[in-house]
């Protein structure tokens, strides 16, 4: 009997090690894959806001890009008018210039007129 009682218990002990230690390694495995599907959570939702994140970026760079365009054919708009300005200052400047020429020789014309009048009345 004590030989029944002895082998009864150390097969209820191994039983219970073995159980203990298969029982362990279910719950770490468990424990392992809710992490890993918490890792992949955490991943998909990080991936999700870094593409969000791109998103929006590109449409910032594309409403930035717009308004670049838009400035630049602005800017370019005033340097052709202010091109035009200075092509009609510089000739309005020689007209000018001509005519203070023309001037000057009405001037003098007028003043060989003058010389020329009063030497004929002195004759």
């Amino acid at each position: 009997m004590k030989i029944k009682t002895l082998t009864i218990t150390l097969l209820t002990g191994l039983l219970t090690l073995g159980s203990t230690y298969a029982f362990a390694q279910t719950t770490q495995t468990e424990h392992e894959n809710k992490t890993e599907q918490q890792e992949a959570k955490d991943k998909k939702k990080a991936d999700k806001q870094r593409l969000d994140d791109s998103n929006d970026l590109r449409r910032d760079t594309k409403a930035d890009a717009r308004v670049a365009k838009a400035n630049a054919k602005e800017a370019k708009r005033i340097d052709k008018e202010a091109a035009y300005a200075a092509k009609h200052a510089k000739r309005a400047d020689k007209m000018e210039a001509k005519a203070q020429r023309n001037r000057a020789d009405a001037d003098k014309q007028a003043k060989k007129a003058a010389k020329a009048t009063t030497k004929s009345e002195n004759n």
